[in-house]
């Protein structure tokens, strides 16, 4: 009987992921990837990418699906599946999954972080129903309608852009007096005629009916009517599954020394997961080289 036994399992397709296992197997490892949505993760939501080296297609989802197509040649094994759990067992790990578990003698932690939700009144209640964390996603749902974007960071702001295209207004709502987003990216969105700009300004509260969003009320008690709201206020750790291993973390992420090791023995961590200043395409890609190079200097000094 086949055991479900590795020397890696990085968790999470994201470029660090993928990154770090092409890394593996071009040096005689093989790990598995489990990953419970699509491969290349927030790659999958980037509008525009316009500062990865070589790369000029712009697009998030080309950038994975040629990361992805990596992986096929490679013959990487992966697999669709949600980690439910990580559970240690003597020197080595299990993997829980929604569908099985494997045993592991290293773990690679890369599933990045989740969308930071909008607090205010009312918004759980709309989520999916005019609140959405996506606008790549949703953003075809409102075309000629008004919408609002939260936020101020590059994110809003490539949001902001790619919604001046389909909808009829674009609202931005900023917590601030001042943009966050770099100097380019605001530029491109302040050109649009269609786009206003909302500074100081918060969300209180949502309004709609029969579960259909109206329109959102701000802390000024001003009211916008809208059909969206597109929620782009920074994201979250991801650490429900790990959260029995006692890892190290902030409220950034998980904390890795330069090795990209965690403060448990085997256990590493790359990309969005981890606390750091810069989260790019270009630092995850970089964070998995180096944490596979550690690992398979760590297998092959032991022998695992």
């Amino acid at each position: 009987m086949k055991t479900n036994k590795y020397d890696v399992v990085i968790i999470g397709s994201g470029p660090g992921g993928m990154c770090a296992a092409i890394y593996l197997k071009r040096a005689g490892i093989s790990p598995l990837i489990l990953e419970k949505d699509a491969p290349g993760g927030t790659l999958n939501i980037t509008h525009k990418i316009e500062n990865y080296p070589g790369y000029i297609d712009k697009d998030g989802t080309t950038l994975a699906f040629r990361m992805y197509s990596q992986i096929e040649d490679l013959k990487i094994d992966f697999k669709k599946e949600e980690v439910i759990k990580i559970e240690k067992q003597d020197d080595l790990y299990l993997v829980i999954t929604n569908k099985r578990t494997y045993i592991a003698n290293f773990i690679l932690i890369a599933s990045g972080r989740i969308p930071r939700k909008l607090d205010a009144i009312n918004a759980s209640k709309y989520e999916g129903k005019g609140i959405s964390y996506c606008t790549v996603c949703d953003g075809s749902l409102y075309r000629k309608k008004d919408v609002a974007i939260i936020g101020g960071g590059n994110s809003a702001m490539e949001s902001a852009l790619y919604m001046s295209d389909i909808a009829n207004k674009v609202y931005v709502i900023n917590r601030s007096s001042v943009l966050r987003a770099d100097k380019k990216e605001q530029d491109d969105v302040l050109k649009k005629k269609n786009v206003q700009i909302i500074y100081d300004a918060k969300v209180k509260k949502v309004i709609g009916k029969s579960n259909v969003l109206q329109k959102i009320i701000l802390d000024d008690d001003s009211e916008l009517k809208v059909d969206a709201v597109f929620v782009c206020i920074g994201q979250e750790a991801n650490n429900a599954y790990y959260e029995e291993l006692m890892i190290k973390t902030d409220n950034m992420g998980i904390i890795v020394d330069n090795n990209m090791q965690t403060n448990v023995n085997n256990i590493y961590a790359c990309g969005d997961a981890i606390s750091k200043s810069l989260y790019q395409v270009v630092t995850a890609t970089s964070e998995g080289a180096i944490a596979a190079t550690n690992i398979i200097k760590k297998i092959k000094t032991n022998h695992i």
